[in-house]
């Protein structure tokens, strides 16, 4: 007859008995912790603190919130650092030219901005013609352009504009460390001391760094102005006449054309009789003297004969 094995009973028992005093451990913590909760004193300071400090973690997680920037502020503020030229060119047709180059020198006064160029012609159809080239500020660019069309007639416009924030920020880095290229120089020519020669090949690094660094900075001046303020040009003439003033307006105009060419034809054939004169009186003279000496020649034949 064959004994039973016990470790597999033992093994079994044991599992059983954890499993149970593990349930019991559970239910007496539980029961503790309930009756620790009912004996605390539910005293009337408590409450009030711990509202309170709620409340100030409430104020403190809207304070926060409310100081964070919008991520629109941010893309204006993105926006507004581009360095942007921008440049315009409108052709207007208008009643009277004096009024309108006024009106136009008026409009760039409005608009922060002065008239930085002007030409005016009168075409032969008696009328004026002009170009005004305007400089305004370039937040005012749109209402000056605006008003500028409302000046007349627009037979054509154009708008460029051209971002320059690469740029600049090339040439702030390399400004950047042309200043600190000199800053160190100064610092060494100052504090070390060292040969004639070694100074004077600082010196003459520390002028030609100094160059450099102003060239850049005359640099950034000038994309600075055309940043801020913006170019337009305005094309400005009457309106074309659609009646003759007389019948003979075409051949006088035909006249009046003509004449520069005939004045250019004889002053070709002045040129031209100038030029052979010379060599025709050369000619002229070789041919009698050749003729004076044919004739001597048969006269001399003859009284031999």
């Amino acid at each position: 007859m064959k004994r039973p094995r016990l470790l597999p009973l033992l093994v079994a028992a044991g599992v059983v008995a954890a499993a149970l005093g593990g349930s019991f451990l559970k239910q007496r913590v539980r029961r503790e912790t309930w009756a620790a909760a009912r004996a605390l004193p539910e005293s009337a300071a408590t409450r009030p603190a711990l509202m309170q400090t709620a409340s100030a973690l409430a104020s403190s997680v809207r304070t926060d919130s409310e100081t964070q920037t919008p991520p629109g502020d941010a893309l204006e503020g993105m926006f507004a650092a581009r360095k942007l030229i921008r440049t315009a060119s409108v052709t207007l047709e208008v009643t009277r030219y004096a009024e309108a180059a006024a009106r136009v020198e008026a409009i760039a006064s409005a608009h922060g901005g002065y008239v930085a160029d002007a030409a005016v012609a009168r075409d032969p159809g008696d009328r004026d013609r002009g170009t005004l080239t305007l400089r305004v500020r370039a937040d005012r660019f749109d209402q000056a352009l605006r008003a500028l069309e409302a000046l007349g007639k627009v037979e054509s416009a154009n708008l460029e504009t051209r971002d320059v924030g690469k740029e600049y920020m090339d040439l702030e880095t390399r400004l950047s460390a042309k200043q600190d290229a000199e800053a160190r120089l100064r610092e060494l020519l100052r504090t070390k001391t060292a040969r004639l020669s070694d100074v004077i090949a600082a010196e003459k690094e520390l002028s030609r760094v100094i160059e450099e660094r102003e060239l850049l900075e005359g640099e950034r001046r000038y994309y600075d102005r055309q940043v801020a303020l913006s170019t337009i040009t305005a094309e400005i003439h009457e309106p074309r006449a659609f009646l003759r003033e007389s019948a003979l307006s075409p051949l006088t105009e035909a006249f009046a054309r003509a004449l520069p060419l005939l004045s250019s034809s004889v002053a070709t054939l002045v040129y031209a009789f100038a030029a052979v004169l010379p060599w025709a009186l050369l000619a002229l003279l070789v041919w009698r003297l050749v003729r004076r000496l044919r004739i001597r020649r048969l006269v001399r034949v003859a009284m031999e004969r």
